[in-house]
């Protein structure tokens, strides 16, 4: 992972971009578990001096220090623009894999940086990764106070959505990464809130009278929402329309119904439900039907998320004291265990391509965002903020 080469006629990089924008690739790279990075301090090769193309530098400087693919690259920056061109090479068989050409602002360097990443890892894969995305999170960094934020994965262009210092929480994404849909107790009473990233603007949803919306998610689709509806002391999933109308009623059983998540065709849900006499996984036909039950291990299992590649459902379950998260396949059957019973591990979350699980745990000390490939593998911290970060939820990939 070369430095870049100033191709600029300005030769002062105030920005650092030319190990900016190298550094975003390895951190990217190795958040993946897919790549070992060869440390900088291990290149012959002078970035600088040497070239960016094909015949203007020397494959045998980095297959002497065990190089299998090179990433160069070189920018221009006019004014607030910056240009940069990228090129991965395979070092064994001496040629260009892929080149890309990226314009923007430098404020945005590490989102060209992330574009690419998920172009190197298309190559390799065959499917392009997921690196130029966001998480929406909650945190109390500020305070005591829970807001939404949403982020890159490497903790840039950190946002915060919500600053009404009062408790806001399950943030979840629409499909097209344009809003968050939020539960708020900001009005006092819960109810949910549809925020606009673009535009500011923001839609309440008003339950009918006496009832609170807890929580909610979009259809895949983005036209519907499920959504937890507590009444009179019941607690049911009903579908509402994208303003927060209330379309028809899904579950009515007097146990508790919650965390609803929907799978990748919009035709079922998996939701929550204490029915059997302890909180486990159901599944629903949304087109109406009795719901299927899911998990049978466990005395207390909550939080599910439907996989992208619709095979298997992860979620949170309590091993003794302490949480874990699990996957277990839609049909059914034995569910697999991901994180150690140590420390608290909860809210887990697909990556778009479903290769990838965020989750909060608490194995630091406070709750911090993590990130492991879907078997369990690589776990790896996403934030520190000095708060507890919590709910996280991995957005559709960006433009």
């Amino acid at each position: 992972m070369s430095p870049l080469k100033n191709t600029g006629g300005n030769t002062a990089d105030s920005a650092r971009l030319s190990t900016g924008i190298a550094d975003a690739m390895v951190h990217d790279l190795e958040l993946s578990g897919w790549f070992k990075v060869l440390d900088r301090s291990a290149y012959i090769e002078n970035a600088q001096s040497s070239g960016i193309t094909l015949g203007t530098f020397d494959f045998k400087d980095w297959a002497t220090i065990g190089a299998e693919g090179l990433v160069k690259g070189g920018f221009s920056v006019q004014g607030d623009d910056v240009t940069v061109e990228l090129r991965l090479f395979d070092v064994y068989q001496n040629k260009e894999r892929i080149g890309k050409r990226y314009t923007g602002r430098v404020r945005d360097y590490r989102r060209i940086a992330h574009k690419f990443v998920d172009e190197i890892i298309n190559q390799f894969t065959g499917v392009p990764g997921v690196f130029n995305t966001r998480i929406a999170y909650v945190s109390n960094s500020g305070g005591r106070f829970k807001e939404i934020f949403v982020s890159h994965l490497d903790g840039s262009e950190k946002f915060q959505v919500t600053d009404n210092h009062t408790i806001n929480l399950s943030p979840v994404w629409s499909p097209d990464g344009r809003s968050i849909l939020y539960s708020s107790f900001k009005d006092r009473n819960q109810t949910l809130f549809l925020f606009e990233l673009y535009s500011g603007k923001e839609i309440k949803f008003t339950p009918r009278a006496g009832g609170r919306y807890l929580s909610g998610k979009f259809s895949p689709d983005g036209q519907t929402i499920v959504a937890t509806l507590e009444s009179g002391g019941n607690t049911n999933l009903y579908l509402l329309d994208r303003s927060g109308n209330a379309i028809r009623r899904l579950t009515n059983d007097p146990g508790i119904e919650v965390s609803p998540a929907w799978s990748p065709d919009g035709k079922q849900v998996v939701f929550v439900s204490d029915r059997s006499g302890s909180p486990q996984l159901y599944i629903l036909d949304v087109s109406g039907g009795a719901a299927r039950r899911l998990t049978y291990s466990g005395n207390y299992n909550t939080s599910p998320e439907w996989s992208p590649r619709g095979d298997r459902i992860v979620y949170t379950g309590r091993v003794g004291n302490r949480f874990a998260i699990f996957t277990i396949p839609v049909d059914g059957g034995e569910a697999r265990k991901l994180t150690s019973e140590s420390f608290d591990s909860e809210d887990p979350t697909w990556s778009p391509d479903g290769r990838f699980i965020a989750f909060s745990s608490n194995r630091a000390g406070k709750y911090h965002l993590y990130v492991m490939q879907a078997g369990g593998d690589n776990q790896r911290r996403l934030t520190g903020s000095g708060g507890d970060d919590t709910k996280p939820h991995w957005s559709p990939r960006l433009d």
